[in-house]
C-alpha cells in the first residue's frame, strides 16, 4: 500500500488540481455525517456539468495545447484533456472514499 502511495508522488499525478480536488472531496464525503446530501450531490447532472465547466476554463486559460506550428490551438487534444480531467476527479473521489472506508471499516 505504501508503494502505491509513493508511486502517486513519483509520477506527479497527485499534483494535478483535479486529482487533488477529487481526493479532498472524497475525504469530505467519507468523513461527513450528511451522507444523504452528498449522495444527492453526486446524483445531480449539474455537479458534473460544473466540473466540466471548471475543466474547460482550467485548460483553456492555463493549460493550452498548441499544434506543431506553435500558433494555433489544438482543440481536439484540449477537449480530450477536459474530459480526462473530469474523469480523474471522479475516479480520485471514488478511490479516496473507498480508501477511507477500507481503513476505518473496523
Amino acid at each position: 500500500m505504501i508503494k502505491g502511495i509513493l508511486a502517486l508522488f513519483k509520477t506527479g499525478i497527485i499534483f494535478d488540481p483535479f486529482v487533488l480536488c477529487g481526493i479532498l472531496m472524497g475525504f469530505i464525503t467519507a468523513f461527513s455525517s450528511h451522507k444523504e446530501v452528498l449522495e444527492n450531490l453526486y446524483k445531480q447532472n449539474s455537479f458534473y456539468l460544473l466540473l466540466l465547466l471548471l475543466a474547460f476554463f482550467y485548460h483553456y486559460l492555463l493549460k493550452k495545447v498548441y499544434k506543431d506550428d506553435g500558433y494555433t490551438l489544438d482543440y481536439l487534444r484540449m477537449a480530450l484533456n477536459i474530459v480526462l480531467s473530469v474523469v480523474k476527479f471522479v475516479v480520485a473521489c471514488a478511490l479516496s472514499i473507498v480508501f477511507v472506508l477500507m481503513l476505518f471499516a473496523f
